[in-house]
């Protein structure tokens, strides 16, 4: 490499910009060329596999059913792509069911290489053909294979196409090249060798009144003004640290009012916990502490988490979060929010009490809950007469529905055209005594008649500036519908509406008793869902309902009208299968619970996602077996199954 230490500025300039720029222009083509070659390959062998899909699902009865005459109908979907040559259909077993064959064309069978890289990855490139190998599927098991030959034309086009664009590229290449080289030596060379001259100048003769000759207006120009200029800006430089260095002090003390002004408790952390800076507000969360500095101090040690596995992570791993809900010993609940700061070893904490805010949020849903699942029917006006709230008990006992009434007043909701109390005894009495209560007779949207009790009353809110409201409580005395009412209450699931324990030992011990001496079987499968408790610990006990509910629909659809789907407790259910006609029944029985409740769960734009252990049990009717046994049996064998690994079923080994 001498030559290249005594050439020319030039040369060193020229040779390894133009070879480096040769190498990477050819290393882009060649990667453009594979790349677009792989692109065009993938999607040609794509779009023939999606096509091969779509006649293999049309296929499925034409192939149950031997009918060649359907099938090859079906094959001729193939047509619809001008780059398949021949299609043909072979069963598993490797007899010829039916071909298609494009104008009457004969390919050219793959050789014994080729038929080794399809049986590996489905398809294999020849010179002049792509063979492709599709599978026929029912209910995941082959029934059948389409042999498919394609036209390879597409890719040779590409790969001339690219051939084409990298001559041209590179004869684009070599003039601009040429362009290039000649311009160095007007732009670079020129310039340089003016400054180094003057350069020289300063070291060996000390001449400083030389000045080189700004040649062009581009870098090496500004460069040469840069120099000629450098001793004044200097001075110039200087003046601006000390002005800088002004600003950035005052800047740290407007910063640190900032701190002390803000209400929440902020908290500068090191990498072991202790506290470094805090600010006012901090000492008022923790007056116990006021007295002594909280700087220096463990910052586990001030809070007094009830659980610190939380703040140990922020603490060891400098974890950043937002809106973290945090426990204390005495019983207040703290939201923090963390960010890494500069220096990594140390963290900002910001933290807030939201003890009372949490406990009014939580009397707040309390009370939407009792308003929303109220079984007596529930009205609310505002001071202007206007319908604000109704309750589903109201709609299920009058048949109204909120749109109807919400554009009448109070007064005229109550003049004989929707309800038949009398609206002067009504306003009367809640204006002269704020409440009103009674029996009446009144009717329902659909005419007919219901026997009851009505409590209206006036509530003055102070937070609302002193207006009122007026609340409506209509409970239904029929003593029909109250003792229904009662009797599914006592006997379902309130979350879920399955029927409860006490039914399911009811409805099997009946079973039981029906069928004893009689010739048969019965089942009982115990389900325990895997993952719930983290969704619950994740998502919320809101989110967790969600997903008992709808897993209790979808054993309601799993299981026939005879059979009985039940929820024990908790994330446990029971399925009761009488008659059961043999073992199968109830395998796909359990399959199919099991692909139903692997479903996604959608929960405020979330997908949830449960699995299920099932512990499945068979008696004869003669047997013997109470429930408790049959329970035994199925829990055991459920416990078995979640050993085995999740979403598995196991029976009861005797």
């Amino acid at each position: 490499m001498k030559w290249l230490e005594r050439a020319s500025l030039r040369q060193r300039l020229s040779l390894p910009i133009i070879i480096s720029t040769l190498l990477l222009f050819i290393i882009f083509q060649g990667y453009n060329y594979i790349n677009t070659y792989q692109i065009q390959k993938e999607n040609l062998i794509n779009r023939v596999q999606v096509l091969s899909n779509g006649v293999g699902v049309n296929l499925q009865a034409a192939l149950l059913f031997d009918d060649k005459v359907t099938a090859g109908e079906i094959l001729n979907a193939f047509s619809a792509d001008d780059i398949i040559l021949q299609a043909v259909l072979v069963k598993t077993d490797g007899d010829f069911f039916v071909e298609y064959k494009k104008d009457g064309l004969i390919s050219q069978a793959p050789n014994e290489k080729l038929r080794e890289q399809i049986v590996k990855d489905g398809y294999a490139i020849g010179e002049h053909s792509i063979f492709i190998l599709s599978p026929v599927l029912l209910n995941k098991e082959v029934i059948a294979q389409i042999r498919l030959i394609v036209s390879k034309e597409e890719l040779d086009e590409t790969r001339d196409e690219a051939l084409r664009m990298f001559v041209i590229m590179l004869s684009f290449f070599v003039i601009c090249g040429y362009f290039f080289i000649s311009k160095i030596q007007k732009w670079i060379i020129t310039p340089v060798s003016n400054l180094n001259h003057a350069i020289q100048g300063i070291i060996n003769r000390g001449v400083f009144d030389e000045r080189p000759q700004i040649v062009t207006h581009d870098e090496l120009g500004d460069l040469t003004a840069s120099f000629n200029k450098m001793t004044s800006k200097l001075e110039e430089r200087q003046k601006q640290l000390s002005y800088v260095l002004k600003k950035v002090e005052h800047e740290r003390d407007f910063g640190e009012q900032i701190i002390t002004a803000v209400q929440h408790a902020l908290f500068v952390i090191d990498k072991k916990g202790l506290i470094i800076l805090s600010n006012e507000a901090s000492k008022v969360m923790f007056p116990s502490l006021s007295i002594n500095l909280l700087e220096s101090r463990n910052l586990l040690d001030v809070i007094q988490p009830s659980n610190e596995e939380d703040l140990l992570e922020i603490i060891d791993n400098r974890k950043e979060v937002d809106d973290l809900l945090i426990q204390t010993c005495d019983s207040k609940t703290l939201q923090i929010t963390s960010r890494v700061l500069s220096n990594q070893n140390q963290v900002l904490l910001s933290m807030v009490d939201v003890t009372e805010a949490l406990r009014s949020r939580t009397q707040q849903k309390l009370a939407a809950n009792v308003f929303k699942n109220s079984q007596d029917g529930v009205l609310i006006f505002d001071a202007d007469g206007k319908l604000t709230l109704m309750n589903p008990a109201f709609t299920d006992i009058f048949g109204y529905q909120m749109s109807e009434l919400s554009n009448i007043p109070m007064l005229t909701l109550f003049d004989g055209h929707h309800f038949t109390t009398s609206t002067s005894l009504i306003t009367e009495s809640i204006q002269r005594f704020g409440q009103w209560h009674g029996e009446v007779l009144e009717k329902d949207k659909f005419g007919a008649e219901l026997p009851l009790y009505v409590k209206a009353s006036k509530i003055i809110d102070n937070d609302q500036y002193g207006q009122n409201s007026y609340i409506f409580i209509f409970t239904n005395l029929s003593d029909v519908k109250e003792k229904e009412r009662l009797d599914h209450l006592a006997h379902h699931d309130v979350l879920t509406g399955l029927p409860n324990r006490a039914k399911f030992y009811q409805a099997a011990n009946d079973t039981i008793l029906l069928k004893k001496g009689s010739i048969g079987q019965m089942g009982l499968c115990y389900l325990d869902l895997d993952g719930f408790k983290q969704v619950n610990d994740t998502y919320g006990h809101d989110a967790g309902d969600e997903v008992l509910r709808v897993v209790a629909k979808r054993l309601e659809h799993a299981v026939r009208a005879n059979d009985l789907a039940s929820r024990l407790a908790g994330d446990e259910f029971v399925l009761f299968i009488n008659p059961v006609a043999n073992r199968e029944q109830l395998i796909e029985l359990a399959d199919r619970v099991i692909y139903s409740i692997q479903a996604p769960i959608s929960y405020k734009g979330t997908l949830l996602s449960v699995n299920v252990s099932i512990g499945i049990t068979v008696a004869d009717y003669n047997d013997g077996k109470d429930v408790d046994a049959l329970l035994k049996e199925s829990d055991k064998a459920m416990y078995e199954a979640k050993l085995t690994g999740k979403g598995k079923y196991m029976f009861h080994k005797i």
